[in-house]
């Protein structure tokens, strides 16, 4: 009877997944990662615009026009897919638009959009999605908007990609999600991790399958399909050693180099919280695309 009862009381925890539960849950997984071995990321490199850049480029924004020139500056490099993880929701206020738009056109270039609950506007930059099995909308992650960029520079990049954070109880990043739905939208939106992929391999689209159960995995063609949880989330791996450098610095470390470019300016460059301490957001991206490589 007493085998019962536990098993019963066993059950009843599994079932219900109550806050302390999960939070254990989650703390183990932190518990490995902080035991885990480094190791290097060979794919990608992070650019810092840092507060030597201030110097040289002033306050943050950047005029965009400063924008086509770094970004100029990193393809004379030879950089590889470069990723800009920066909100252009809003004109430029010194009318550089059209000078980044003509550099972002062709040239391997994936600008952000950013999920909110802040407001309803599901005005995100969609992309294709094929389906296999059940439909997978139920099983994602729902915001109720989006800021996206302004249309000159979504039409003109390569890759528009949402950054988004699955949503854990104690606000520690740990897994990201590949796929989202906004609203009322019947549309799906890759992440920024996704785009970055497909834009690499310069595949138009996705495939994602989907069972009773939830997400199973997403696929871009030529690049293999990539596991996930039920939600469509990839939990990342936090023991990358990756390598850094200053925009003002020497770039040709970037030479064949996935490129995320971030901020972090004081006061500016956002920092999350990970399961080996805190770490800026572009930090998240970065290691992101080199676990899903890694996949």
């Amino acid at each position: 009877g007493i085998v019962l009862l536990i098993l019963a009381f066993m059950l009843v925890i599994r079932v219900a997944d109550p806050w302390p539960t999960q939070v254990l849950r989650l703390k183990s997984f932190d518990f490995m990662q902080t035991r885990a071995e480094k190791v290097n990321a060979e794919d990608v490199i992070i650019v810092d615009i840092d507060e030597q850049s201030v110097e040289k480029y002033g306050q943050w924004p950047f005029d965009r026009k400063d924008l086509a020139s770094i970004v100029d500056r990193l393809r004379a490099n030879g950089a590889g897919i470069i990723v800009i993880p920066a909100l252009f929701s809003e004109p430029d206020r010194a009318r550089g638009d059209d000078d980044f738009a003509k550099k972002l056109r062709n040239n391997g270039v994936v600008i952000a959009q950013q999920v909110t609950n802040q407001n309803k506007k599901p005005d995100a930059v969609r992309r294709g999605v094929a389906k296999i099995g059940e439909d997978p909308k139920p099983h994602l992650y729902r915001w109720q908007g989006a800021l996206a960029p302004i249309g000159k520079l979504a039409n003109s990049a390569d890759g528009v990609g949402v950054i988004a954070a699955a949503p854990e109880p104690d606000g520690v990043v740990r897994r990201m999600p590949m796929l989202v739905t906004i609203g009322d939208s019947e549309e799906i939106y890759p992440s920024l991790v996704l785009e970055a992929l497909r834009v690499s391999t310069g595949d138009p689209s996705y495939q994602v399958k989907t069972s009773e159960a939830g997400v199973e995995a997403v696929r871009v063609p030529q690049y293999g399909a990539v596991t996930t949880d039920q939600t469509g989330s990839v939990w990342l791996s936090w023991n990358y050693n990756t390598p850094r450098v200053s925009i003002m610095g020497d770039l040709k470390k970037v030479k064949d180099k996935v490129v995320v470019l971030g901020l972090t300016i004081e006061g500016v460059g956002g920092v999350i919280a990970t399961p080996t301490g805190s770490a800026y957001a572009h930090d998240m991206q970065a290691n992101a695309i080199q676990t899903v490589v890694d996949k």
